[in-house]
């Protein structure tokens, strides 16, 4: 979460400013791409020996449904998945929540030409200007700490159909690299391949659902 939701806030840091607006580029999306794939693969190296690498429910579930996990286990499982996801969360927050401190100031908003304040504050609707000093009345997270949201253009359906296809990618990966046992993968670039559909997945899924 730290480093992959991380790369989304860092990213949006430096969008392109457009005449109205903010505008993302093709490299913000590999940059977040890459960097959720390369931490799959650096985590899973880490802790693969000690858990299994469980870090995506999907694949605990998948592997309840194999009866390679029990239930308790699976449960346990999930609550640290949640559990490490919040706290990365939380330190990803400490890192950056002073990006949008400067929106509400008016000596400070007149300099900035960063999109965190479009995409982070509530905007006051009698404000026309960009830049305008009474723009901004409140802020949040800086870009919502990277949360995910399906594009407004896509209805949700299509949204599920990609997510779906999306994690069929990332379970097929990791059961016919990691488990199976007839896999050249396993378990020295099993890791590599598994935070390698990770990336593919992103780099399809960011602009329709974040991922």
């Amino acid at each position: 979460v730290w480093i992959g939701c991380g790369a989304a806030v860092s990213s949006n840091e430096w969008y392109t400013q457009v005449s109205d607006g903010f505008q993302a580029g093709t490299a913000s999306i590999i940059a977040i791409a890459t960097a959720f794939g390369v931490a799959i693969v650096v985590l899973v190296y880490g802790i693969g020996h000690i858990s299994g690498g469980h870090i995506n429910p999907a694949v605990t579930f998948a592997f309840l449904l194999r009866g390679e996990l029990s239930f308790g286990g699976a449960i346990f499982y999930m609550l640290a998945q949640f559990s490490g996801a919040f706290v990365g969360a939380l330190l990803l927050w400490g890192s950056v929540a002073s990006l949008q401190s400067k929106c509400v100031d008016p000596v400070k908003v007149k300099t900035i030409g960063s999109a965190v304040c479009e995409a982070s504050c509530t905007i006051n609707a009698t404000s026309t200007q960009l830049f305008d000093v009474n723009r901004y009345t409140s802020c949040s997270a800086p870009f919502n700490l990277g949360a995910n949201a399906v594009d407004p253009d896509l209805d949700v359906a299509y949204a599920f159909i990609a997510e779906t296809v999306g994690t069929f990618i990332l379970l097929f990966t990791v059961l016919m690299t990691a488990v199976h046992k007839k896999s050249g993968a396993s378990p020295n670039a099993a890791p590599i391949a598994i935070g390698w559909s990770v990336m593919l997945a992103h780099l399809v899924l960011i602009p329709l659902t974040g991922c």
